[in-house]
């Protein structure tokens, strides 16, 4: 599983301000990025948690494209002549087939509400350690994962703790969401933990340190003439019950 995503510098003025960070949402048609990106190999993504996750809320809302609406906003918060940099990796992700071309299509949405965006390419090997310097506005990053617990998500990318261990790129630390982690990791009850990574994921929706802009799907192959195959959202397959259809069997 998988989220790509846009990342708010959350150390630095003005995307430290819930309200900058909304406005900007506003401004990017998610809808075109997943037509010209991933050509229907991808979720729009609600939540940083995909569809597949066990703890996924269903109540879960997809950020409107609205310009006039972010435009609006800004201009209420002062910020009509905003410049933004927006680091960027160069090469292609298991979670954004074409970043460069993604950074580029956000640059023409913030243009359409008075907001400047310079792309700044920068090296896969590179992107952790500069991104960790904070001197960036905004980062398109993405996590995957093989795990199906919510908590792989959560805690990597958002946590206090992840700052330090250069994962968390929006540098957001929120008490509040910490120990809602820790809650739910140490419930033994599903219910109480899909609970609690609820309210984490309404926190989230209402601070907006990340963006989640699509999960992408795991697309996979095999013959026609074939039963059996389990496949499973992380990529594996079950082959226990495979074999071939009965009707299809060549007779000799």
């Amino acid at each position: 599983m998988n989220i790509a995503y846009l990342a708010f510098n959350t150390d630095k003025p003005p995307l430290n301000n819930p309200a900058v960070r909304h406005a900007l949402a506003l401004a990017i048609n998610n809808q075109r990025l997943m037509q010209s990106i991933y050509y229907g190999t991808a979720e729009t993504a609600a939540s940083i948690l995909p569809r597949a996750s066990w703890a996924y809320d269903n109540e879960a809302k997809i950020t409107e494209y609205n310009p006039a609406k972010s435009r609006e906003q800004l201009k209420a918060l002062g910020l009509e002549n905003l410049t933004l940099q927006l680091w960027v990796p160069t090469s292609s992700q298991a979670w954004n087939p074409s970043p460069l071309k993604t950074a580029e299509l956000i640059q023409a949405d913030m243009a359409q509400v008075g907001v400047k965006v310079k792309i700044i390419p920068v090296e896969g090997r590179f992107q952790e350690a500069r991104l960790m310097d904070m001197n960036h506005d905004l980062t398109l990053s993405g996590w995957a994962t093989d795990s199906n617990d919510p908590d792989s998500f959560f805690r990597p990318m958002l946590s206090c703790a992840a700052i330090n261990s250069q994962t968390n790129f929006a540098h957001w630390c929120n008490p509040e969401f910490d120990s809602i982690l820790r809650k739910a990791l140490s419930s033994q009850q599903l219910s109480s933990r899909i609970d609690a990574y609820d309210e984490a994921q309404n926190i989230l929706a209402r601070e907006l340190p990340i963006l989640p802009l699509a999960s992408s799907l795991r697309l996979q192959a095999y013959r026609y003439d074939i039963k059996g195959l389990v496949l499973s959202p992380f990529g594996n397959a079950s082959l226990p019950g495979f074999q071939e259809k009965a009707d299809e069997v060549k007779k000799p």
